[in-house]
């Protein structure tokens, strides 16, 4: 089975080619875009575009672990991650 993934730079050169526009322009434009992702959910909000995309931060509360070479229980701190839900359209897409 061929890897049908695609990294950053396949990405932007395939949207550039079905948009017309500069890779440097596309470029520029993902880049404001992660930019935007990331200055939302570091300051607790959430970005949602309809029927493609959710993305917010939620916090983990502390729990005790284990050290897997020793056994031992560890503390893990409290924290936060960062959800990601998709919406009906990429869903759709999937099947």
């Amino acid at each position: 089975m061929a890897d049908k993934s695609l990294n950053k730079t396949e990405l932007v050169a395939k949207v550039a080619a079905d948009s017309g526009q500069s890779q440097a322009a596309v470029d520029g434009v993902l880049n404001a875009f992660f930019a935007a992702l990331a200055e939302t959910v570091a300051a607790d909000g959430k970005v949602t575009i309809p029927g493609w995309l959710g993305v917010e931060r939620t916090a983990t509360a502390a729990r005790t672990g284990r050290n897997p070479q020793t056994g031992a229980e560890i503390a893990i701190a409290a924290g936060h991650r960062v959800k990601l839900t998709a919406g009906s359209k990429l869903k759709a897409a999937a099947k």
